[in-house]
């Protein structure tokens, strides 16, 4: 398995912790996490850590752009890795607002945030169904 490969499945299992992490706590103590509490601060780790690593992937998946398997792929897996590596992006930055506790109009920020995190697992979830197929 190449850096590309390894750093893609890291990044995806780090999308995926950051993402259940504030589910599963809302469901077992049926309210969000404070921003200060520890929940929150292990999903800003997993939230940093995805997007170390889609830098790592990124930088990683360069020398693998004339591979055979991204050639039959084409535009198809690479615009949806783009968008969602600067979607990522803005998420993180959308969250880094979310961490002061006194932000005005929260649940628009927080909003924002969620869509951004939906727009992040759909085109990842596209870039690898194309990759998937093309092999």
């Amino acid at each position: 398995m190449d850096l590309a490969t390894l750093s893609g499945f890291v990044g995806g299992a780090f999308i995926f912790g950051a993402l259940a992490i504030p589910i599963v706590h809302c469901v077992f103590a049926h309210r969000r996490a404070v921003v200060t509490s520890r929940v929150t601060r292990t999903h800003v780790v997993f939230g940093f850590s995805a997007a170390a690593m889609a830098i790592v992937h990124t930088i990683a998946a360069i020398p693998e752009l004339g591979s055979s398997a991204v050639i039959r792929a084409g535009m198809i897996a690479l615009v949806p890795a783009c968008i969602a590596f600067f979607l990522l992006f803005a998420h993180v930055g959308v969250g880094l607002r979310l961490r002061h506790p006194t932000l005005k109009k929260r649940p628009k920020v927080r909003r924002l945030h969620v869509i951004l995190a939906l727009s992040i697992v759909t085109t990842v979830t596209v870039h690898v169904v194309a990759l998937l197929v093309s092999s």
